[in-house]
């Protein structure tokens, strides 16, 4: 059963009062979540996880960047706006030292004094996972996507912290709106410069947030202008908005590296690092993903010093890339561990940095997500007609291939895999409401057979 058979059931637009109040509702979790993580590590409720400022160790960047975050409210409150744009740092430390600055001058540090900006990422977040199902499915599937990604308790536990996961996040789902907003409509050049504006706004600060991340931009920017001129073809009909879309989205990635020297002082990283993305970017692909895969195997020593670093959350320790048929022949293994790593045997093995509780509940999110994966089959299934479903899967399987050729380690993957997690949500959503549409025809039609059955009889 294809699209067409739910065009007739598909909803009209929720009251906006409504939405207002799930919306609330879902502001409402996030502040009591922050709250309770950080009650949680003020009163040293589960030791060694949380600190007393709420930073958990499952997040452990926020204990460097804390300082940070002090050092730039300082500078924002005693020398002005001028001297912090331009301090160095990351963009996202120095968005987290705004709300700091205004709660309390820069005087002191814990989750509370950044949750008001971790929650507006978490609401857009999910305003743009509703939009990006509403407009491949329809708005149940984007209400049933937007519901299931607030509740996911990894994800849920991540926004809370000091990362640049959220606006990263974000950032990734804006472009991945516009380009199904494009795939979907008949733009005319207004809009369709629009999207390409949002585009390239998203691919900017996903350079600036995530550079390695830039390699995968080109295939999925790739899909999209392919899957673009499928649909032009299909319909032939050629969408201005749409050319003028892929127009921006080609030259944006030309012309975005260009500007690495002004972006170099948003990704200013103190401190040492085991590889430095700026100069590992300048590699060809194969060697980049060799040298990002080696980086996640090492750790720093007291002097500075990359050393290897333990294997007890590692996947595939000791795997060395020396050219391209390697990373060709790992394929297959990078698409089991980005789809289903990690594997059950990890499930309930104590982790280095979550301890087993922490394992335990990475064990039964991704038993949840090997469910999500069979309901999203069904869903890519429900809109196979779609150039925006396909794109879709198209983009979380380069995700997991990438995923998996790259990170070594268990928990910097859970990480890295939640923007194309989110979209393998969508299109699961999508599956279980076609499933539920289908449960419901299917008793609605039994219905009305017993009653003229019933109604038969009686006249008979």
């Amino acid at each position: 059963m294809g699209t067409n058979s739910f065009t007739a059931s598909r909803p009209r637009p929720g009251n906006r009062r409504a939405r207002l109040l799930l919306i609330l509702a879902a502001a409402l979790l996030h502040v009591s979540v922050t709250t309770g993580v950080f009650i949680f590590g003020r009163v040293d409720m589960f030791p060694g996880q949380f600190d007393q400022n709420g930073l958990g160790n499952f997040a452990s960047d926020g204990f460097t960047y804390q300082t940070e975050v002090l050092e730039l409210a300082n500078v924002l409150k005693n020398q002005g706006i001028h001297d912090w744009a331009g301090w160095p740092s990351q963009l996202h430390v120095r968005l987290y030292s705004l709300p700091v600055t205004a709660i309390n001058g820069g005087s002191k540090f814990n989750i509370l004094t950044i949750e008001p900006l971790n929650l507006i990422y978490y609401l857009i977040i999910l305003v743009l996972v509703f939009k990006i199902a509403a407009i491949v499915f329809d708005d149940r599937t984007g209400l049933m996507a937007a519901t299931a990604v607030a509740i996911w308790p990894t994800f849920l536990l991540h926004t809370t912290q000091l990362l640049r996961d959220p606006l990263l996040i974000a950032s990734f789902l804006l472009l991945i709106l516009s380009i199904t907003l494009c795939l979907k409509k008949n733009y005319g050049w207004v809009k369709g410069i629009l999207a390409g504006v949002c585009g390239t706004l998203a691919l900017g600060l996903i350079r600036i947030l995530r550079l390695p991340m830039w390699s995968l931009l080109w295939p999925v920017i790739l899909v999209a202008v392919l899957l673009l001129a499928v649909e032009v073809a299909r319909r032939h009909r050629l969408s201005n908005g749409k050319l003028g879309f892929a127009i921006m989205m080609i030259a944006a990635m030309l012309i975005l590296p260009r500007f690495q020297n002004q972006f170099h002082n948003q990704q200013m990283v103190k401190g040492a690092r085991t590889i430095v993305p700026e100069e590992v970017q300048q590699l060809p692909v194969s060697d980049q993903i060799a040298a990002r895969r080696q980086g996640f195997e090492l750790s720093l020593d007291s002097s500075g010093q990359p050393v290897p670093s333990e294997a007890g959350s590692d996947i595939d320790h000791g795997v060395r890339f020396s050219g391209p048929g390697d990373i060709l022949r790992h394929v297959p293994r990078a698409l089991a561990v980005g789809f289903f790593a990690p594997f059950p045997n990890m499930w309930l093995a104590a982790g280095k940095q979550v301890g087993g509780g922490g394992r335990l509940l990475s064990g039964f999110e991704t038993l949840l997500s090997y469910m999500v994966e069979c309901l999203a089959l069904v869903g890519l299934w429900r809109e196979r007609k779609q150039v925006s479903a396909w794109f879709l899967a198209l983009v979380v399987t380069l995700g997991a291939v990438a995923l998996g050729l790259v990170v070594a380690n268990i928990g910097a993957l859970f990480r890295l895999r939640y923007p194309f997690w989110i979209l393998l949500i969508i299109c699961g959503a999508g599956g279980a409401d076609y499933l539920l549409r289908r449960r419901s025809q299917g008793v609605s039609a039994n219905h009305d057979r017993t009653f003229e059955t019933s109604a038969g009889t009686i006249h008979s």
